[in-house]
């Protein structure tokens, strides 16, 4: 997924549900003397909520090009003179001044799953007020056992199916490895327990967006499991988001993890995942341990697993040597045109012409300047 892409954010802008449950936080929060962050604030709808609800300043703050739409939108609210567009990273941007309230929507379709956790920490940590708002302020991850059986054909059966003749088996251990993203609730059949809860975040004082939990999961009904559901929920104000397959739809889906059980059994189902890391999901039913990770979703070649040790000792290749020789000249006085030319001239290996050599600066200066 990628936030650049403008009409991504559809789904989420349009989302009136979630969103009539970020109003009713702000509008329980925010004051005439409130000074706001939008964390992440993509078209910024939040933000010009806020903007809108009274808030003294607003800050959005975001990496992508889409701000500068946002910025366009909010320049026709009469609230437009107390809203401030920076454009970069939490982590990277410089706030004049401390917040009041931070609102986010950080939280992927499992919670952890886009990693974004970590810049709402710093945030809070950098530049909350004491005794400020957060929006959410908490979270909590839920899973359950579920008869999904066209969920699991499609997925993970299918590829033990031949296609014109050619036997694809193999590519099922892949897929038995790896979680699905969206909206199941048509492809579940039956929940074989009662959800439960793995994991509660308090987005106030955690320290860290990472999972490590055991849980004991007693099968109350009968049917063949093909694996896990997950989903979350989230504390905005007064009322609870869930994104649950039986709650009111929203652009969130849930996290559907392959991994069978059997009827009539409480199981221990442990789910692993440190920040930034691969998910791993255990059940322990008897003697017998099941153990899938998205480690095991794609095939890793050696040379890949040696890379990211701590001990390999890494040199440039020529492509890297000539992204070097970019960023070196990229001083502020260098025309792009010449560095292009100049790096047609020494990489002719790498860039065949000078309008290859271009395209490759230019997404250097997009990442970098």
């Amino acid at each position: 997924m990628t936030y650049s892409n403008i009409l991504y954010h559809r789904p989420m802008v349009l989302d009136d549900y979630r969103n009539s449950l970020y109003a009713d936080a702000i509008n329980k929060y925010v004051n005439s003397s409130s000074v706001v962050l939008d964390l992440g604030a993509g078209l910024g709808i939040h933000g010009l909520m806020a903007a809108n609800a009274g808030a003294r300043k607003v800050y959005l703050v975001e990496p992508e090009a889409g701000l500068d739409v946002a910025a366009r939108i909010a320049g026709n609210l009469d609230a437009s003179d107390g809203i401030e567009c920076i454009r970069g990273t939490i982590e990277e941007a410089k706030l004049p001044e401390p917040v009041d309230i931070i609102i986010s929507v950080f939280t992927g379709n499992f919670l952890l799953e886009e990693d974004l956790l970590p810049s709402l920490f710093y945030a809070r940590d950098k530049y909350l007020k004491p005794g400020g708002v957060l929006i959410p302020d908490r979270a909590k991850m839920e899973v359950v056992p579920v008869t999904a059986e066209e969920l699991f054909d499609e997925r993970i059966a299918g590829w033990s199916s031949p296609s014109q003749g050619i036997d694809y088996g193999l590519v099922r251990e892949y897929a038995a490895n790896s979680i699905y993203y969206g909206d199941h609730r048509e492809q579940i059949d039956d929940f074989l327990a009662d959800a439960t809860e793995i994991i509660e975040l308090d987005f106030m004082t955690a320290e860290k967006a990472d999972c490590r939990n055991t849980i004991e999961v007693k099968i109350t009904r009968d049917g063949i499991c093909h694996g896990w559901l997950g989903w979350f929920q989230t504390r905005l104000g007064d009322n609870w988001l869930s994104t649950a397959p039986q709650a009111t739809k929203t652009h969130w889906g849930q996290a559907f993890l392959p991994l069978p059980v059997t009827a009539g059994e409480t199981v221990s189902f442990q789910l692993h995942r440190p920040e930034l890391g691969e998910w791993t999901w255990i059940v322990n039913s008897g003697n017998a341990d099941q153990k899938h990770s998205t480690f095991l979703s794609q095939p890793i070649a050696p040379g890949v697993l040696q890379k990211k040790s701590a001990g390999h000792k890494a040199a440039l290749n020529i492509r890297g040597q000539a992204a070097m020789y970019v960023l070196q000249n990229l001083d502020g006085n260098t025309p792009t045109s010449e560095i292009a030319t100049e790096l047609a001239k020494s990489y002719p290996e790498v860039f065949p012409d000078r309008q290859y050599a271009m395209r490759f600066i230019v997404n250097l200066i997009e990442r970098f300047t």
